[in-house]
């Protein structure tokens, strides 16, 4: 257990949370995926601007040699490319919007995806710096670095787990109704084949109908199950068998007694 979880320490806490804050450390890892992403764009949207003003002069070339054959396809490459930067140009716009964002708009934010009361949200942020908190690592290798988190690492307080996906859901541990496996596939073009890719996550939902997923390794998922049913005893674990993706909302219904 111990190779998948540790305990919170001041290096870590500075390392990840500037100002003692989980929500400062996951706005500063978003605000550096913006500005490499802004620096992207703005080189594609130049391009496709150049592109566009070729375009309109080459249109304006055909229209005055009189060659209506080619105004057609002229045009629709003006319409390609003006479409292309507007789309870039709004894009951009929600970027630099997200840039403006802080802490107290991704605590309430959390509060929100998490339906539960901003002060809970702050509670859980001071557990998250206290030495009983865990550190979750559930994933390793490449699918570690492809994960989508804000933050690479789970934590597990003494009363909220939070395993940092894009919405910032914090769950209660003692609300908690399941914490199982489940896969989820994607695809992947190997040359000329497109590869049909399974993943392992674990899944989890509580009382209160929020859910949230998160990719681990088995050892992982099993080590942290078992420490949930642990804390809470009548967290549903499915046997410890694999939830198919294609069956997990009929699961999360039954559990929290759907029709």
């Amino acid at each position: 257990m111990a190779d998948f979880f540790k305990n919170m320490n001041e290096v870590y806490v500075r390392k990840h949370f500037p100002n003692g804050s989980v929500f400062d450390g996951a706005l500063k890892t978003v605000k550096r995926i913006s500005i490499v992403s802004i620096i992207f764009l703005a080189v594609f949207l130049g391009g496709a601007l150049f592109g566009l003003l070729w375009a309109i002069g080459r249109t304006m070339e055909l229209r005055a040699e009189g060659r209506d054959d080619m105004l057609d396809v002229s045009l629709v490459i003006c319409g390609f490319l003006g479409l292309v930067v507007l789309g870039c140009m709004v894009v951009l716009v929600f970027i630099i919007l997200g840039l403006r964002k802080k802490r107290e708009d991704y605590i309430a934010t959390s509060a929100k995806n998490s339906k539960l009361p901003v002060n809970e949200i702050e509670a859980f942020e001071q557990q998250a710096v206290a030495p009983d908190c865990f550190i979750l690592k559930l994933t390793a290798g490449l699918d570690r670095l492809l994960s989508n988190s804000t933050n690479k690492d789970g934590l597990l307080t003494r009363d909220y787990i939070y395993l940092a996906d894009p919405a910032q859901t914090v769950l209660r541990v003692d609300t908690l109704k399941a914490c199982c496996f489940t896969d989820y596939t994607y695809y992947a073009n190997t040359g000329k084949h497109r590869k049909k890719i399974h993943c392992l996550a674990i899944f989890l939902t509580a009382s209160n109908g929020v859910s949230v997923l998160s990719d681990t390794t088995k050892k992982a998922g099993e080590a942290l199950i078992a420490l949930l049913k642990e804390r809470n005893p009548a967290i549903d674990t499915n046997g410890g068998r694999v939830v198919p993706e294609s069956a997990l909302d009929d699961y999360k219904k039954r559990i929290l007694g759907e029709q």
